[in-house]
C-alpha cells in the first residue's frame, strides 16, 4: 500500500509541475498579447507585432493546467455539503469518498478513452488547430495522458480509502 501512495504523491506532483508550467504559459502569453496590442494602439499601427494564436495557446494551456490540476488535487475534489454529512459517522463519510474516487477513475478512463480516439482521428485525417496550424494530435494525446493520471490516481486514493478509512476532510481541515 506504500508504494502506491508513493505513486499517487508523485502523480501529484508531476500533475502540479504540468499544472504550473500551463498557468506560467497563460500569463506569459496574455501578456505578452496586451502589451503588443497596447504597443500597436501607441505607435498608431506603426509596429504591427502581434501574437498569432494567442487565444488558442491560452484555451489549450487552459485545458491542460484544468486537467492537471483536477489529476494532481483529485482527493480533495469532493465537495461536502454539511446538511447531509454533518451527523454522519466518519466510517460512512469515508465509504462515500471511496466511491466518489472510484466514480472519478471511471470519468478518467472515459476521458481517455474519448481523447486517444480523437488523437488517431487527428492523425487519421490531419486535424489542425484553427489559427496555427498546428496537429491536434499532441494536444489531445497530453490531454488523454492526463485523464490516465486522473483514472490512476482516483484509483489508488479510493484504494487507499477502503483499506484505511482516511481520507481528506474538509469539515475536519477547516476549509
Amino acid at each position: 500500500m506504500a508504494y502506491l501512495v508513493k505513486l499517487s504523491t508523485l502523480i501529484s506532483r508531476l500533475c502540479q509541475f504540468i499544472g504550473d508550467i500551463s498557468l506560467v504559459i497563460i500569463v506569459l502569453v496574455t501578456i505578452l498579447d496586451v502589451g503588443a496590442r497596447y504597443i500597436f494602439k501607441l505607435t498608431g499601427g506603426e509596429m504591427g507585432f502581434t501574437v498569432k494564436g494567442s487565444v488558442e495557446i491560452v484555451s489549450y494551456f487552459m485545458l491542460f493546467a484544468l486537467l492537471a490540476a483536477f489529476a494532481a488535487f483529485v482527493e480533495r475534489s469532493q465537495i461536502i455539503v454539511d446538511v447531509f454529512t454533518q451527523k454522519m459517522s466518519k466510517a460512512i463519510k469515508g465509504y462515500m469518498m471511496g466511491v466518489f474516487m472510484m466514480g472519478f477513475f471511471l470519468i478518467g478512463l472515459v476521458f481517455t478513452w474519448g481523447l486517444y480516439e480523437s488523437a488517431l482521428d487527428a492523425i487519421e485525417f490531419g486535424k489542425v488547430t484553427q489559427d496555427l496550424r498546428i496537429s491536434m494530435m499532441p494536444i489531445y494525446v497530453l490531454s488523454a495522458v492526463l485523464s490516465l493520471l486522473l483514472a490512476i490516481r482516483s484509483l489508488i486514493e479510493s484504494i487507499n480509502i477502503f483499506k484505511t478509512g482516511e481520507f481528506f476532510d474538509a469539515e475536519e481541515a477547516g476549509a
